[in-house]
């Protein structure tokens, strides 16, 4: 009974949502400017290569994908792209997949990571009627929410893929449940990243001694509760660069911070780039959010 409702659980509290897909292809000659930028975007990232070979590197690996294989990569990892042949055209899905509201669920999966030609083909396959759909626009409230399910349903079956054939970082329900334990806490960090947040009040969440709760989240998510919180002050940060329109002073005072200056000095600590900059290469990657849109918001840096 334990293990069905730890299962029905995770049912309730997986949360996927639709950001952004197309095709891209690009030429070594053309998009050598472009080639030269390291990514890092606030959104997970599933793609099919359709043609040509690329390098992707990270800080940790490097993997070579060839036409029909597929890879994915969490959000907020800082990867680069070589071309191998003259040009590459891919089929991507920028998505965002959660467990118990906070937690990212490619987080949980090491990444990157490439599947086999047979997969690839399988998620390039669902991600051109993920595509299909998405480009429909009906004016009928019937039909839009039937292609609604629709996408959701192909969303679900890429997910399927790709942990089908993934390594997961979590080893047990155990792990899992220690997330869900944590839930309250972490959705209290979450509604106040503007205020500053002690230790001793989310300690005082989870009924347990300032000590003794510094110690077990630091053995549960190798670190501390403060660096958490500056984590997520940068991960919030990076996704209002990527999806809004609101400017560098309007996001730090969002987040807690008097004025633009000491968000920018925070956010060049935690990223290497200014906010300015980091807007500009997530706007330039052909792996782009829908929502994301040019800013002239770079003079305050």
């Amino acid at each position: 009974m334990n293990h069905s409702l730890s299962l029905s659980n995770i049912l309730n509290s997986l949360e996927v949502v639709f950001i952004s897909s197309g095709v891209t292809k690009i030429n070594a000659i053309k998009d050598a400017q472009w080639l030269s930028n390291t990514f890092n975007q606030p959104f997970s990232l599933i793609t099919q290569i359709v043609g040509g070979r690329i390098l992707v590197e990270t800080e940790s690996a490097s993997f070579e994908i060839g036409p029909g294989q597929a890879w994915f990569i969490a959000g907020h990892v800082n990867y680069r792209i070589k071309l191998l042949d003259d040009e590459f055209v891919t089929n991507w899905l920028n998505l965002d997949v959660r467990l118990f509201e906070h937690f990212q669920l490619f987080d949980l999966v090491e990444s990157p990571y490439w599947l086999s030609v047979s997969h690839g083909n399988e998620i390039g396959r669902l991600q051109a009627e993920i595509h299909a759909l998405m480009q429909h626009d009906s004016a009928e409230a019937s039909m839009s929410l039937l292609a609604a399910m629709k996408v959701k349903q192909q969303l679900f079956k890429i997910l399927e893929t790709v942990l089908s054939v993934s390594r997961l970082k979590i080893t047990s329900l155990d792990d899992i449940r220690n997330y869900q334990r944590f839930q309250p806490m972490f959705a209290y960090i979450e509604n106040r990243l503007a205020e500053k947040i002690k230790v001793s009040q989310l300690a005082e969440i989870l009924s347990l001694s300032t000590s003794h709760f510094h110690k077990e989240f630091k053995e549960l998510f190798h670190e501390s509760p403060l660096q958490y919180i500056r984590a997520q002050r940068m991960k919030k940060a990076q996704y209002m660069l990527a999806s809004t329109d609101l400017n560098i002073g309007e996001i730090a005072n969002s987040l807690g911070f008097e004025s633009a200056y000491p968000f920018i000095r925070f956010f060049k600590s935690m990223n290497g780039t200014s906010p300015g900059q980091y807007r500009k290469t997530v706007l330039d990657s052909f792996f782009p959010s829908s929502a994301a849109r040019v800013h002239p918001d770079t003079r305050q840096e």
